[in-house]
């Protein structure tokens, strides 16, 4: 027996109190948190995150304005977890086991598949080595497609403000990415266009 779900001030019913939709909803979230988490504390921790992240929205699913996606407040939530857990005593003092270990299912069946991987690995390195406010924008709006202005309301800033971190952040990453390979031929950093 399903006991009455309370009342939001107003008398209206937020939708995100009936726990199969709020359920419904975070899995079809799932693999953008996951990503999301994986990318801002580590592959060892993702899966904790991400349900210490749901946790924490079905907590504060009132606070949940609708002002933006469901999935994008969602992974605003999961971020915050992550960069909590990055700041934590315990992160600073474990080592996950499987870092620095090469696995056999990630041989390259091919010498341009390798090369592509080797390409994605040092973007994904060099993003992550950015400082958050470069990173977050960076890895929301490339990685996870998710258009600058929604970006900007998940966060709270004015959308001028996360188009200059993501441009600032892409010119880290150019001179950062030009050290590690310079490669005349390919194109500028700077010069993807922001949605």
């Amino acid at each position: 027996m399903r006991l009455p779900t309370p009342l939001l001030s107003g008398g209206r019913q937020s939708e995100l109190d009936d726990p199969d939709v709020f359920a419904r909803k975070c899995e079809e979230a799932r693999a953008r948190l996951w990503r999301v988490v994986a990318s801002a504390a580590g592959r060892a921790e993702a899966d904790d995150l991400a349900q210490e992240a749901v946790a924490r929205a079905y907590a504060a699913r009132r606070t949940y304005r609708g002002d933006a996606p469901f999935a994008a407040w969602l992974c605003r939530i999961a971020l915050n977890c992550a960069h909590d857990h990055r700041r934590s005593a315990w992160a600073r003092r474990v080592t996950p086991l499987d870092e620095g270990l090469a696995f056999a299912a990630e041989a390259p069946s091919a010498e341009a598949e390798a090369e592509v991987r080797l390409a994605r690995r040092r973007v994904r390195a060099a993003v992550l080595g950015l400082p958050a406010p470069l990173r977050d924008p960076i890895w929301l709006h490339y990685f996870e497609q998710i258009p600058v202005a929604e970006i900007a309301r998940t966060v709270g800033a004015p959308d001028s403000t996360i188009r200059s971190r993501i441009k600032k952040g892409l010119r880290r990453l150019a001179t950062l990415l030009a050290e590690v390979d310079p490669d005349p031929s390919s194109p500028p950093c700077g010069a993807v266009e922001l949605r």
